[in-house]
């Protein structure tokens, strides 16, 4: 066994050790804290000690061999006093003015810069990384100073399922069919998420969170729309080759806007489409309602040209969930449900196309470009290693291994487009046990969140929107877009706004929190997201 093997091992171990202690049900006081913030020490090391074990040899000579030219000197210097500045300045900004961090955190969000690692390009969402520092930074100073209290010490009901999931997860890495892969996603995706989302529950009650996370999806989701329309019509897309060559021989032209792929930029506008409707559920003006609605009509023109089923899915699931919340469930299934039946037999009827891609199963294999062989590909695997599954970060490699040469050479993709059969396949039942518990519990809390009590069944009935109660079941919405288009592309513990409006959601509502010590704050103000006053 390699080094840097042990060393993946090892940093799994402590991050998920770390995990546990910095999520676990303690009391709080004086041991609780000493708990929380051992475990966050642990983190640390062990988010340090995986990101080195993706250094290889070959990367520190190179790095090497470019600092010893004197130009590269310098200007790795400069570059690193200015980072070292800039960064000192955000942290005491953000002390200052907590809701920046919340705009640093919208405005970095949805960002991916192309890096090698791991022998090979990825989209890395390396500016929230660096947002996520500061405000780890932050918190850690204000707290050494005596100016912050709770949130970190306080706990909430998804902790446990979280800490459970994610360290089966990285405790997995120990018999991980491919060693490195797992440690960039404990890297890139699971160490900092879970860092995000304690993050995004300890700097809400300082800050307009809500407020301010919203605006700036929204204002930065409208350019990058318009973006993709430009795309559209000039015919030109950016960082993906594969997508253009398919653009060549496809109907469909799509687009991807500032994103690798397509899909993405159609549930980033989905999101945005979200968190417009709910703003103009709650506006007070009727300026504001037109412009969410001027706002919706860009962003829905964005998903068009993605051509995106998984991204049409995922808003008309999201906006039928906050439907049930404005209408009641009854109207929306009377009406959205007789509009889907006579809308789909239309459809079927007068496309011979669309008639097809239905009843015939080969037909439907192709459109969906593969997604039937990898599920299946997926399930065959977990049922080789069904109790504790092929490790994290396994699935590519062992599905390649189960395919003929033949195969391989007509498959293009190797990576499953299915969240939950990655999940499973990867971790095993007892891994997707607990996935399952972590889905269910979020339901649930969100749902408390958005009050279903009989106080929000009285402002229902009274006409008076429930900002809270309406917040986090938009949260509840947006989480169930993001889980249905994973079904057809994956990315669901992988994205970021899964963890932050996760996080969101819970924060909305006080009753999701389980214990929750005083902490110096101003109140939270009675709207919840932006009025137009």
């Amino acid at each position: 066994m390699s080094a840097a093997e042990l060393a993946r091992e090892a940093g799994a171990i402590d991050a998920a050790a770390g995990i546990a202690l910095l999520l676990g049900p303690w009391a709080a006081g004086r041991a609780g804290t000493f708990r929380r913030g051992f475990g966050l020490g642990l983190v640390l090391v062990a988010w340090v000690v995986l990101a080195i074990s993706l250094v290889s040899r070959d990367d520190l000579e190179g790095a090497a061999d470019r600092l010893s030219q004197p130009v590269w000197a310098v200007a790795a210097a400069a570059g690193v006093i200015g980072g070292a500045a800039l960064f000192v300045l955000c942290v005491r900004v953000v002390l200052w003015r907590p809701w920046t961090w919340f705009a640093l955190l919208g405005l970095a969000l949805p960002v991916r810069v192309p890096v090698p690692v791991g022998g090979e390009t990825r989209n890395l969402l390396l500016p929230l990384y660096a947002v996520l520092l500061i405000g780890l930074a932050a918190w850690i100073w204000g707290r050494a100073r005596g100016r912050l209290e709770g949130a970190f010490e306080s706990s909430t009901l998804l902790d446990l399922p979280i800490a459970a999931f994610v360290g089966f997860s990285l405790i997995s890495v120990l018999w991980s069919g491919d060693t490195r892969e797992a440690a960039v996603k404990a890297v890139f995706f699971y160490i900092p998420f879970v860092l995000l989302y304690r993050l995004v529950l300890a700097w809400w009650r300082r800050a307009d969170a809500a407020r301010v996370l919203v605006a700036t999806t929204i204002a930065m989701a409208v350019p990058v729309a318009v973006l993709a329309l430009g795309q559209y019509a000039a015919r030109w897309t950016f960082w993906n080759d594969r997508l253009e060559q398919s653009n060549i021989y496809s109907r469909f032209f799509r687009v991807n806007g500032i994103f690798f792929d397509p899909n993405i930029l159609g549930r980033y506008l989905v999101l945005a489409i979200a968190a417009a409707v709910a703003v103009a559920w709650l506006a007070r003006t009727r300026g504001l309602v037109a412009l969410m609605g001027i706002a919706c009509a860009v962003l829905a023109a964005g998903v068009m040209v993605t051509f995106s089923r998984s991204s049409a899915l995922a808003l008309i699931l999201a906006l039928v969930i906050m439907a049930i919340r404005a209408f009641g469930w009854r109207r929306v299934t009377l009406i959205g449900g007789g509009l889907a039946v006579v809308l789909s037999a239309g459809v079927i009827a007068t496309s011979q196309n669309v008639k097809h891609a239905v009843t015939d199963s080969d037909r439907l294999e192709r459109v969906s470009e593969g997604r039937f062989d990898l599920v299946k590909g997926g399930l065959e695997l977990w049922a080789k290693e069904p109790v504790t599954g092929t490790g994290l970060g396994a699935f590519a490699v062992r599905y390649e291994e189960s395919l003929t040469q033949e195969e391989r050479n007509r498959t293009r993709v190797i990576i499953s487009h299915n969240a939950p059969i990655t999940i499973l396949t990867e971790v095993g039942i007892v891994g997707f046990a607990l996935f399952v518990a972590l889905c269910v519990a979020g339901v649930v809390v969100l749902r408390r969140s958005a009050g279903a009590g009989a106080a929000s069944r009285e402002l229902a009935r009274s006409g008076t929107p429930d900002a809270r109660g309406w917040a986090a079941w938009t949260a509840l919405a947006m989480l169930a877009g993001i889980f249905i288009h994973s079904l057809l592309y994956a990315a669901l513990v992988e994205d970021p706004y899964t963890w932050v409006i996760a996080a969101a959601g819970v924060a909305v509502g006080g009753t999701a929190l389980a214990r929750q010590p005083a902490v110096e704050a101003r109140p939270a103000p009675t709207e919840i997201l932006p009025s137009a006053s």
